[in-house]
């Protein structure tokens, strides 16, 4: 395995091997799709990593495993179908492999692994090296800053690498980031010190006050040094782009068992011109580094952008994610009332509830995966005192190749359960607006789901309203599927329509109905067909899911009523497209019809 054989490499060779890997990283990504930029900027790092140490004895902690690309390949794993079923995870998984310490596809969490992994072996005797390797901003999510500051003293041979890139998904501009780049300062300061103390002599007017220049910039600089205050012995920057560089600090920092943070600085997609130019566009795309089409983030970029030239307390809010969700428009239309905490969705929250208290309308824009690490702040924050914040909960259902670690099944089921919190799932673009509209003149907290890719529009012409939370696209009699979110509702939509070419009896005995309002739910609906077959339809698990909340309104009224859930098993789905995952859950437009054809709706 190539891991074990460059610990034999020269530097010349490290060099050599690096320029391979960054042009298999570019083709393999090219071909498949995947984080770009971030695993560019990475290869010397990783490289040098594993030159020194050996991860098969040591480990090695990704923080966000996005970087992980070149690891994946010096442990003998093939990139050819990077996040297609049946080929490698676009982020660490010890599934995959033993060189792999954890799953890894969120932020902030490396630090906190590595020192309770450092708990257990220090009690075990072990004497294994553990390295965290944490980068796109990351060290500013608010995980990651509570097991920095928790204790001032950290386990010996504990390594933690700051791949310090400048950059999160968008641009950094945290103040963590500002401060950790005084660092840099620093060390061109002992440069300039070094040439100034060889040029005058001190004795020289000019030379005395250099000198007292000199501990001036120096104290300043000196108070910044807050990793060392936080039990760490600080070393850096290195240039992380200079494989013999960080091959020798990495063999001296080997060598010593104190708690140590490494500051390196890379370039995002270093050695691809266009990533270089444009990490933030790069970051992560598509086949032939296409952007993918998302059809509702677009639709919301759009719709946010009109309603806040008409309300001017309209704000968007996200963490890191700009550009995924919709809202670079908007940042560049309305800059006063674009809001970007970082890798932060906690603090987010918490601050649209200080703006909702203060008279603003704040829409908070994130992916579905990663809301759920601020369910405390919807729930304490903004619910509790009903604050008008609206959650647009992007990529919810089946994400795709992302996999596992990203899927959008999570969030309904909390969000249900959280007082005064209404939940809507537009069936298409169009719906979108609608429901935004609705959700905004409530002036109650307000959550929108919808997924990611392409969404047609399924047409419909009944507005949601407080008599009309749910639409019957298509008529029936005898047998309703009631569908909710958009993959569901036309995947509904296709099922009747094979059916009833097959047999034109469907038409008239099923119908199809758009069930836009999961919280709250249609209960005028739903008693008027009380009587009938129901079969609620849903992109994501059965469990408190759309169904049980439809399950639960009919036992709470003593109605034994003829209903089946349709659903996701309760599993971690791995990385496929969305069309894949869903054949595995069985939640396809033929699985639909086969369900009704054995039942005989």
């Amino acid at each position: 395995m190539l891991a074990e054989e460059i610990r034999t490499y020269s530097i010349k060779q490290l060099e050599s091997l690096a320029a391979d890997l960054r042009r298999e990283i570019i083709e393999k990504v090219k071909d498949s799709g995947g984080h770009l930029s971030s695993n560019l900027g990475a290869v010397e790092l990783t490289l040098a990593l594993h030159k020194v140490f050996d991860f098969s004895q040591d480990k090695l902690i990704f923080d966000v495993g996005h970087q992980s690309y070149t690891h994946k390949m010096l442990t003998g794993r093939d990139l050819s179908k990077l996040r297609e079923k049946g080929g490698v995870s676009g982020f660490p998984d010890p599934d995959e492999s033993g060189y792999d310490a954890f799953v890894a596809g969120h932020s902030g969490t490396s630090v906190a692994l590595g020192i309770g992994y450092c708990a257990a072996r220090d009690l075990a005797g072990g004497t294994e090296k553990v390295v965290c390797f944490i980068g796109d901003a990351s060290l500013g999510n608010g995980v990651a800053l509570e097991s920095v500051f928790a204790s001032e003293t950290k386990p010996n041979n504990f390594i933690l690498v700051l791949n310090d890139n400048g950059m999160s998904i968008s641009k950094n501009n945290s103040a963590l980031y500002k401060t950790i780049s005084k660092a840099t300062a620093k060390k061109r300061y002992r440069k300039f010190n070094s040439f100034l103390s060889r040029t005058f002599k001190e004795t020289s007017a000019f030379g005395r006050y250099l000198r007292k220049v000199k501990y001036s910039v120096k104290g300043w600089l000196n108070k910044n040094d807050f990793f060392e205050r936080c039990g760490f012995k600080y070393i850096g920057p290195v240039n992380g782009h200079d494989i013999s560089e960080l091959v020798s600090v990495l063999e001296n920092i080997k060598a010593i068992d104190k708690p140590v943070f490494l500051h390196v600085v890379t370039r995002k997609g270093m050695g691809y011109p266009a990533a270089e130019e444009d990490p933030s566009r790069y970051h992560g795309v598509g086949k032939n580094f296409t952007e993918s089409e998302h059809s509702f983030s677009a639709a919301l970029g759009r719709l946010l952008c009109d309603r806040a030239e008409r309300d001017g307390r309209i704000a968007a809010l996200t963490a890191a994610m700009k550009d995924g969700v919709g809202l670079t428009a908007f940042a560049e239309k309305f800059p006063e009332r674009f809001f970007d905490a970082g890798i932060s969705e906690s603090s987010l929250v918490a601050m649209a509830a200080g703006m909702a208290k203060g008279g603003l309308r704040p829409v908070v824009c994130l992916y579905s995966t990663f809301l759920q690490r601020a369910l405390d702040q919807i729930a304490h924050d903004v619910c509790i005192s009903a604050l008008p914040v609206i959650f647009c909960v992007d990529r919810a259902g089946f994400v795709g190749s992302d996999g596992k670690t990203h899927q959008g099944l999570f969030d309904l089921a909390f969000l249900r359960t959280v007082p005064g919190l209404s939940v809507f799932e537009p069936k298409d673009c169009a719906e979108l607006a609608d429901v935004f509209d609705f959700a905004l003149a409530s002036g109650k907290p307000a959550a929108i789901r919808y997924p990611n890719g392409y969404a047609k529009n399924l047409g419909g012409t009944a507005r949601i309203s407080e008599t009309m939370l749910w639409e019957t696209l298509s008529e029936g009699k005898e047998a309703y599927v009631l569908a909710s979110g958009a993959r569901a509702v036309a995947r509904a939509l296709e099922a009747k329509k094979q059916l009833s070419a097959e047999d034109g009896a469907y038409a008239e005995k099923l119908a199809v109905v758009n069930c836009r309002s999961v919280k709250p739910l249609d209960e005028a609906f739903l008693k008027k067909i009380a009587e009938k077959e129901i079969v609620c339809f849903e992109e994501g698990y059965t469990a408190g899911g759309f169904g049980s909340a439809v399950a639960e309104f009919y036992a709470k009224r003593g109605v034994c009523a003829r209903l089946t859930l349709i659903g996701a098993e309760n599993t971690f789905f791995a990385h496929a497209s969305t069309e894949e995952q869903a054949q595995q859950a069985c939640l396809t437009v033929n699985h639909l019809v086969k369900f009704i054809k054995n039942r005989n709706l």
